[in-house]
């Protein structure tokens, strides 16, 4: 964990993605300190977003003390950049701190 899942009805170019993938990567090892094989990154093209934003993204990761304040705005701001670069459009992004108390996981 993190889980950044990237909902599009399009896929951009094989450049974009790559550049993409790499800062949602450093993204999460900088600002969130994650291991670099605990990170996710999906995209799930194809969506079909009726209402709304273009892209849709969601950032899911576990809740711990240095994960909050100036590092979630940090890691926000920089997910927004990525994004925005890789697609062209303002996304919405809204990230989710799962209580590690309650969260099961295989790998």
């Amino acid at each position: 964990m993190p889980v950044i899942k990237i909902f599009s009805n399009q896929r951009p170019g094989a450049a974009a993605c790559d550049a993409l993938a790499g800062a949602l990567r450093s993204l999460c090892i900088d600002s969130m300190g994650a291991q670099p094989d605990a990170i996710q990154v999906i995209l799930v093209e194809g969506a079909h977003v009726l209402d709304g934003a273009s892209v849709f993204v969601e950032a899911h990761y576990r809740d711990r003390p240095d994960r909050r304040g100036e590092a979630l705005v940090r890691f926000l701001e920089g997910l927004d950049r990525a994004v925005q670069a890789a697609y062209g459009a303002k996304p919405r992004i809204r990230s989710f701190a799962i209580d590690q108390t309650t969260l099961g996981a295989v790998r």
